[in-house]
């Protein structure tokens, strides 16, 4: 039994062109350069405007028991206007929680992209590493993402996101920061 959310292609999806696996790869690393360079304006562009961005809590069961996630609220239950506000925050200079950006450095792995009548669904892992300037201790949070992509207009856009992170808690003073 697995205790990680589900990572193996379904059944229903097809396989991608090697053209189309490089292009959804390419954007999931400028994503996270977006990220770490803490260009949120240029991200909100990659975003649908009807997306559905979630953060669910986990449970941790016993042994041999699969995790689960979103029996209680979630850590994120975002849309384009909730994270629009946040990243605006986020540029603000008076922004409290990030008055001096954090370092912020994302690593994003293990990549399976299969096509699906609705666009694509990607799956990916992803390693946050942030640094705060009040504390040299870098802080690691590590997740699952499985996202859903679509063409809109001339590029792909992010329609759902659903982020499964890898620890029960987030041991950070605040979440001023993406997945």
């Amino acid at each position: 039994m697995s205790i990680r959310p589900e990572t193996r292609p379904s059944v229903n999806g097809q396989a991608v062109s090697d053209a189309d696996y490089r292009r959804i790869s390419e954007l999931l690393f400028r994503e996270a350069s977006l990220l770490s360079c803490h260009d949120y304006s240029t991200w909100l562009t990659l975003l649908s405007p009807d997306i559905d961005y979630r953060m669910p809590l986990q449970t941790f069961q016993h042994r041999n028991q699969r995790r689960d996630y979103g029996k209680d609220p979630a850590w994120l239950d975002e849309t384009y206007d909730s994270l629009k506000i946040r990243a605006e925050q986020l540029n603000n200079a008076a922004s409290n929680s990030e008055s001096i950006p954090s370092f912020i450095r994302y690593f994003v792995t293990n990549i399976l992209i299969e096509k699906t009548d609705a666009g694509f669904a990607v799956s990916s892992q992803v390693l946050l590493i942030r640094v705060r300037a009040n504390n040299p201790a870098p802080f690691f949070l590590s997740a699952q993402r499985s996202d859903l992509w679509v063409q809109g207009g001339d590029q792909l856009q992010l329609t759902n996101r659903g982020i499964h992170l890898d620890m029960p808690q987030i041991d950070s003073p605040t979440i001023a920061f993406f997945m």
